[in-house]
């Protein structure tokens, strides 16, 4: 029987790769004619490396780069390995009619983009990894023809004997955070370092990818830097970790079993890996708690894996994956599951077939890749590096891209059920959109929630929550900012995404104003170039919110309102002070100084320093000396810098001046969260004021270059008419008598008259209003 194996590329690291080696090998040995047909490109040097590591040049294996489709329909039976070539089973099948098409699932349903057409139709059965995925499988696409196998795992060693470590750790994955999740294990280590005597711990991480960076960052931040090593020496001695969201099998934590080593695992968000790994001894399972996960990794730490359990572990290793016949079993059970098969409906073969589509931006993006090549070819170069010459073609260039991909977007139709939220063009996931996201989440749990993220950073706080994270600025932000109806933002959208005339933009924004903005700004033309550039965007907000009359007010003069006719002011509050309005407890204190400071303390005082930003670069945010302050204040006191988002640049300074002065990564940052933290805040002229006095804590304000603001940007009123604001002190040891001389401060003065709308259930009123009005209006799509 001639088998072809249709995979993406063999010569990669992954499990896909091991599984695609394991299956030829497992052919080959009972007789069968092998061809293995590469998606990816690749030399013969990498054909030599494989057939030497893997000991397979057998001469009934052929290896080919994917380029004819006729020749990967001549065998009897074509195993495609990767979903989204599926598509070829139909060529195929319009060559060959009487080929059997097996269509492997490697990775997570959850992970198969809905997008793609699986052509299932032609496909005659489907391998799926546990019996839960086959089921999912069936209910989803509603095809029978599926069967459960685990991949061939002929190339693990199985050891008898237990191996045991008081100290390491190993990770061994693509550094890809969004899929791996290390980043969890990361902080689980931080928290245990910092919350126990266990600061021997030693973690070892070995991969590659585009994560790599992150996590070197994050080591940085947490000062674990003897305790984390990435691509260092792995130990021999280990416990095994996985926090992946997702995974089928997990080649590394059955490697790690199949040695005598154990693991700690998730067991997964559809619970996949609890039914593969659930009877073995030498595994148990991570909840993503950190404090509970601290207590069961210590225990395995601290208690041996024994000879007894072992030997259990080792009789079930060998019952479940190794196996002789695994290819005689693994068509067996296709030719089974097959017998379910619908009809096929014949299909006429096409004499061209594309192998690898593009649309018209990636044909043009190749045009751009060509010219490169082309200007270093001496007779060109003259030619092609003209100045004018470039600059025409870069004109072309940019306006046909833009042409070409506002077409792409005006045929995405938005849908009711996609929500899209913004917070500062996804630098970070805080204020009105995160809160916002958190109420839909919690009261339509049928929409799908699409969160901007600038970077990495930011993602895994947007995973936290549950929400899946899209890069700022990419061409899938485009798409499923277009795809979504509904659009939160708490500052402008990204001009090139254009607007749908069915989608909804709600614009939270992002504080009530003290200084002037835009319309009102004293300086004459840096006013008319802000309102140049604002208006065309404030014209596509649907819906405007606001705390109060009087912030509505404010909002119409300094955005100039009235040119948007269709604009509907929501009066309803402001959602980021839910938050504060209902988590004022001591419970959630010490979560929170779980999450910024790792450790709980009742007795700590944190004060906000946060003042708002300047135009011009500065080193220092203010005289006051922090260092100097806090000599003068008791060791309970400790100090919280919050930089604005424009001068981020500064944290590593602030975080390193002093151990009782904290500067956190803005990403990671949600100030309410902070509010809640503080018994007191300094800031100058920054909207953060009228959310803290929510709290009635005593708020300090800087007062440095007032005048200077007063001219240039100007303020709408006069702050201290509103409530009792000391003025800091320049002089350190006078500012920490004021610090320590005051604990509460009535701000209701201020609340009642600016943002006297702030509820608990701003929330819930302004989703019953957008989601009822757009779809009674007839904008349901």
């Amino acid at each position: 029987m001639n088998i072809n194996i249709l995979g993406f590329n063999i010569f990669a690291k992954g499990g896909t790769s091991r599984s695609n080696i394991n299956l030829i090998k497992s052919f080959l040995k009972q007789g069968y004619t092998v061809n293995y047909f590469n998606n990816s490109d690749f030399d013969q040097d990498a054909i030599t490396r494989l057939f030497i590591h893997e000991d397979i040049d057998n001469e009934n294996l052929k290896v080919y780069k994917f380029r004819d489709i006729k020749l990967l329909s001549k065998c009897d039976v074509l195993i495609i390995t990767r979903e989204d070539l599926f598509h070829y089973a139909k060529d195929v099948k319009a060559i060959n009619n009487s080929i059997k098409v097996i269509g492997e699932i490697h990775g997570p349903m959850e992970y198969i983009d809905d997008s793609i057409d699986l052509c299932l139709e032609a496909i005659d059965g489907v391998r799926v990894s546990t019996e839960g995925i086959k089921q999912r499988f069936i209910c989803k696409y509603n095809y029978k023809s599926v069967f459960n196998k685990y991949v061939n795992a002929e190339h693990i060693k199985i050891k008898k004997e237990p191996i045991n470590t008081k100290r390491n750790l190993l990770i061994k994955a693509r550094f890809e955070d969004g899929v791996k999740d290390i980043s969890y294990v990361i902080k689980l280590v931080n928290y245990i370092i910092k919350n126990t005597k266990r600061d021997d711990i030693q973690l070892y991480i070995v991969g590659y990818g585009p994560s790599e960076a992150l996590y070197k960052n994050l080591v940085n931040y947490y000062n674990l830097q003897d305790n984390i090593h990435i691509n260092e020496k792995e130990p021999l001695n280990y416990i095994y970790i996985s926090s992946s969201p997702y995974e089928t099998l997990g080649y590394s934590i059955l490697e790690t079993l199949a040695r005598g080593n154990r693991a700690l695992i998730y067991p997964g968000n559809d619970n996949v890996l609890k039914e593969v790994y659930d009877k073995y001894y030498g595994i148990k399972f991570l909840e993503k708690n950190l404090s509970k996960d601290s207590e069961l990794l210590l225990s395995m730490l601290n208690n041996k894996y024994s000879k007894e359990n072992r030997l259990t572990d080792v009789e079930n290793l060998n019952a479940e994956f190794l196996d002789s016949e695994y290819s005689n079993q693994y068509l067996k059970q296709f030719k089974k599951a097959s017998q379910n098969k619908r009809p096929l409906v014949p299909t006429k073969y096409r004499k061209r077939v594309r192998l690898q589509p593009k649309n018209k931006i990636e044909k043009l993006d190749s045009g751009r890749v060509l010219y490169k090549d082309l200007k270093e070819k001496p007779f060109l170069s003259k030619v092609l590096k003209n100045n004018i010459f470039f600059e025409g073609l870069k004109k072309y260039y940019n306006n046909r891209k833009e042409r070409l991909s506002k077409k792409i977007l005006n045929d995405i139709e938005p849908k009711e059920s996609n929500v899209f939220i913004e917070s500062f063009h996804g630098n970070n996931f805080s204020g009105d959109p995160k809160y916002i996201a958190l109420s839909i989440q919690k009261t339509y749990p049928q929409k799908n929630i699409f969160v901007s993220s600038a970077n990495s950073l930011v993602d895994i706080e947007i995973r936290n929550y549950g929400f899946k994270p899209i890069r700022f600025g990419t061409e899938e932000y485009k798409t499923k900012f277009r795809q979504c109806k509904y659009v939160f933002m708490n500052s402008n959208s990204w001009d090139k995404v254009y607007k749908h005339p069915d989608q909804v933009f709600v614009q939270t924004w992002h504080g009530f104003p003290l200084k002037k903005m835009v319309n009102d700004l004293e300086d004459e033309k840096e006013r008319k170039d802000q309102l140049k550039q604002f208006r065309p965007r404030m014209k596509k907000w649907d819906y405007l919110l606001t705390s109060s009359k009087m912030n509505t007010m404010l909002l119409e003069s300094a955005f100039n309102l009235k040119d948007n006719e269709n604009l509907q002011i929501l009066d309803y509050g402001a959602p980021r002070n839910e938050y504060l309005l209902s988590q004022v407890t001591d419970e959630e204190r010490k979560k929170l100084q779980r999450k910024y400071l790792f450790t709980t303390n009742e007795n700590k005082k944190y004060i906000l320093f946060c003042p708002t930003w300047r135009k011009k670069e500065r080193e220092d945010l203010t005289s006051v000396d922090l260092v100097k302050l806090l000599e003068y204040l008791p060791k309970e006191y400790e100090i919280i810098v919050k930089l604005h988002p424009n001068e981020g640049m500064l944290r590593s300074k602030y975080n390193s001046l002093d151990a009782r002065i904290h500067c956190f990564y803005n990403e990671f940052v949600d100030i309410q969260e902070l509010y809640i933290l503080c018994e007191t805040m300094i800031t100058d002229y920054s909207s953060t004021i009228f959310d803290f006095a929510h709290l009635n804590k005593p708020i300090l304000l800087l007062q440095e270059d007032v005048e200077m603001y007063q001219k240039d940007i100007g303020f709408y009123f006069n702050i201290f008419e509103l409530g009792h604001f000391p003025i800091v002190s320049l002089d350190e040891e006078k500012l920490a008598l004021q610090l320590k001389g005051m604990n509460y401060m009535d701000y209701s003065k201020i609340v009642n008259r600016l943002i006297s709308k702030d509820s608990k259930e701003s929330s819930q009123q302004i989703l019953n209003t957008v989601f009822e009005e757009t779809n009674s209006n007839g904008m349901d799509k």
